[in-house]
C-alpha cells in the first residue's frame, strides 16, 4: 500500500508554532524523529512511501542525510509551482490536497506526527478511511455562515450535519472520489480571500477544507468513509481492541514544545527505537547535532 507524506515550507504558521517569514526552515528534534519512524515503520509493515516538499524542504532533509527515507523518492517540484493564490499561512496544509490530487489511487495521505506500528491493510473496510470520526461540538467547526470562501465557490449539496473526520491519516481506495474531493477543497483555497482566522482563533478554514468537506463530499456522492480509531482519545481500534497501531503526537506537540523533560524522554525513547530496529539511520542522526545527546541517552551514555 502507497503512502505519502507532506511536507511545505511555505507556510509561516501552524497549528502550535510560528516563525518569522525570513527565517530558515527547520524542524523540533522530536519532530525529526517523528518523522523518521514515520517513514521506516511504515516501509516496515505497509509499502512504500513518498515525500512532496518544496526545495527548502528537500534541502531540510539532505543535510541532515535523510532523504533516503522515503522509497518511493523526494518531489520537490509540485508544492513549488502550487497556486500562490492560496493563503499558505491560512491553509498551512494546502500542500496535502494539492499532492493527493496528484496521487493515484489507492493511497494513504499520512501526516509526519503518525506513526503506523503494524500492517492496517486488514482495517480498511470502506472506500475513504480517516484515522477517525471527530465531534461537531469542537469549536473550529464553524456554520457556513461564518466561512469565508472565494467568489463562485460551489456550496451545494453539503450536509453540515456530516460527521468530521480526521486528516491526519486518509486512504482512498478509489480515484473518481479522490479527485472529486481535492478539487473540491482546492477551488475552497485557490483565491479564499481570508486572511486569517478572525480574533486568533482556531484555524476553522484549514479544518474545513480537509476534515468537515471531506465527510460532506462523501455523503454527498454516497461514499462511506470508515475509521481506524474509535475515537480521537486513540484508546481503541474502531473494533474495539485495544490501539497498538498508531501513535499521533497531534496536540501533544505544544506540550513537547515546552516542557523540555518530556521533550527528553521522547526523543530518547525514539532514538533507542530507531537504533534497535533501524541502525542505518541512527548513525546517521547520531552525528547531527541536533540530535546526538539524544542517542547517546538512548545508548546509556555520558552526555558530551
Amino acid at each position: 500500500m502507497k503512502a505519502i507524506h507532506v511536507v511545505s515550507t511555505r507556510p509561516a504558521t501552524n497549528y502550535y508554532v510560528s516563525r518569522a517569514g525570513d527565517s530558515p526552515y527547520r524542524q523540533e528534534d522530536f519532530e525529526i524523529l517523528t518523522t523518521v519512524l514515520s517513514a521506516l515503520e511504515w516501509r516496515r509493515h505497509n509499502g512504500v512511501i513518498r515525500l512532496y516538499t518544496d526545495p527548502p524542504g528537500r534541502e531540510f532533509y539532505d543535510r541532515l542525510g535523510l532523504l533516503g527515507l522515503w522509497d518511493g523518492g523526494v518531489d520537490a517540484e509540485l508544492l513549488d509551482t502550487a497556486s500562490r493564490t492560496i493563503n499558505c499561512d491560512v491553509f498551512w496544509s494546502f500542500g496535502k490536497i494539492v499532492a493527493l490530487r496528484r496521487e493515484e489511487a489507492p493511497c494513504c495521505v499520512m501526516d509526519v506526527d503518525l506513526i503506523v506500528w503494524e500492517d492496517i491493510r486488514r482495517l480498511v473496510d470502506a472506500e475513504v478511511m480517516s484515522l477517525h470520526e471527530e465531534s461537531l461540538a469542537f469549536p473550529a467547526y464553524l456554520g457556513r455562515d461564518r466561512l469565508v470562501a472565494p467568489p463562485g465557490f460551489d456550496w451545494s449539496g453539503l450536509d453540515w450535519s456530516a460527521t468530521p473526520c480526521s486528516a491526519a491519516l486518509l486512504l482512498f481506495t478509489e480515484d473518481a472520489f479522490k479527485d472529486a474531493y481535492a478539487d473540491r477543497a482546492l477551488s475552497f483555497m485557490a483565491g479564499n480571500p481570508v486572511r486569517s482566522e478572525p480574533d486568533g482563533a482556531l484555524p476553522a478554514h484549514p479544518v474545513f477544507a480537509e476534515q468537515r468537506l471531506l465527510p460532506m463530499c462523501a455523503k454527498a456522492s454516497g461514499v462511506r468513509i470508515g475509521s481506524f480509531l474509535r475515537d480521537c482519545t486513540g484508546a481503541e481500534l474502531w473494533s474495539g481492541r485495544r490501539n497498538t497501531a498508531f501513535t499521533h503526537l497531534w496536540n501533544a506537540k505544544t506540550l513537547l514544545h515546552h516542557d523540555p523533560g518530556k521533550r527528553g524522554e521522547l526523543c530518547a525513547r525514539y532514538a533507542r527505537r530507531i537504533r534497535r530496529d533501524h541502525p542505518e539511520f541512527a548513525e546517521v542522526l547520531a552525528g547531527s547535532e541536533l540530535l546526538r545527546e539524544h542517542f547517546r541517552t538512548a545508548d546509556g551514555l555520558p552526555h558530551a
